[in-house]
């Protein structure tokens, strides 16, 4: 059993939360624990993984009242007890030997955090679409300049960079917290294959796209304390590497 505490956020997530489960429960090295944060779904999503937990007895529960992702996730990192946290959306699954591969690579090479290449799959007729590849590295001047990399490939060692938390913002905080894990100089280290499976929906409204760049303006000024200047400067760049992350088809 390896000493690490997945954390799944999730939200009206009935149709899929079974898969996700099993996704981690059927892993080749298995998690210490599995977390579930329920955040107010008014569907049988808790039901469903509290049916679970005979089969997977790692598996925990825990319910909140609808505050969104940052606090669902925030609540796991709060709950975890492994030396490791690694994060996935309950609509997203993982390959059985994700674990085995990713925290063997960060054992075996004293790496704090890591991240991986996933494949992008149409979530609603399971069609891969193709593969997002990420950095061999990445600092903090990096992730100043965007987010290539996905949640659901992360990992970090909480004994090496401490409990933190990411920051309380509807969207992007999932970045703003690599951030927050990279500001002291830790470098970010990417994992070797693919072992991530990210369920796309359909693109999202303009109104919610606005409303992201707004969150990341908030952590640019906010959270690390960038002048407005520098802050639209970023913010352009943020943009440019959003438009240009597309998932590399098989036949290209």
């Amino acid at each position: 059993m390896a000493e690490v505490s997945v954390i799944t956020p999730a939200y009206n997530s009935a149709s899929v939360i079974e898969r996700n489960i099993r996704s981690v429960g059927t892993q080749s090295l298995a998690a210490k624990e599995h977390i579930i944060i329920d955040d107010g779904s008014v569907d049988d999503t808790v039901l469903i993984a509290e049916g679970l937990r005979r089969e997977f007895p790692n598996l925990r529960v825990i319910r909140q009242t609808h505050g969104g992702a940052a606090k669902a996730r925030n609540a796991g990192i709060a709950a975890a007890s492994g030396r490791f946290v690694a994060f996935l959306d309950s609509d997203d699954v993982w390959t059985e030997h994700k674990l085995e591969k990713q925290i063997g690579f960060m054992v075996a090479n004293d790496v704090s955090f890591s991240y991986g290449d996933y494949d992008a799959v149409d979530a609603t007729t399971g069609t891969v679409l193709g593969r997002y590849k990420a950095p061999q590295q990445l600092t903090y001047a990096d992730f100043l300049r965007g987010c290539p990399i996905g949640c659901l490939t992360v990992a970090f060692d909480q004994t090496m960079l401490g409990k933190k938390f990411m920051p309380d913002v509807r969207r992007g905080q999932d970045w703003g917290f690599w951030l927050e894990l990279t500001r002291d100089g830790t470098v970010a280290q990417r994992y070797p294959g693919c072992h991530a499976r990210y369920h796309r929906a359909v693109d999202s409204l303009s109104s919610a796209k606005i409303g992201v760049l707004v969150d990341i303006y908030r952590i640019y000024r906010e959270q690390e304390r960038i002048g407005p200047v520098r802050t639209l400067f970023y913010l352009l760049l943020h943009v440019i590497s959003a438009l240009t992350k597309r998932p590399v088809r098989y036949n290209d």
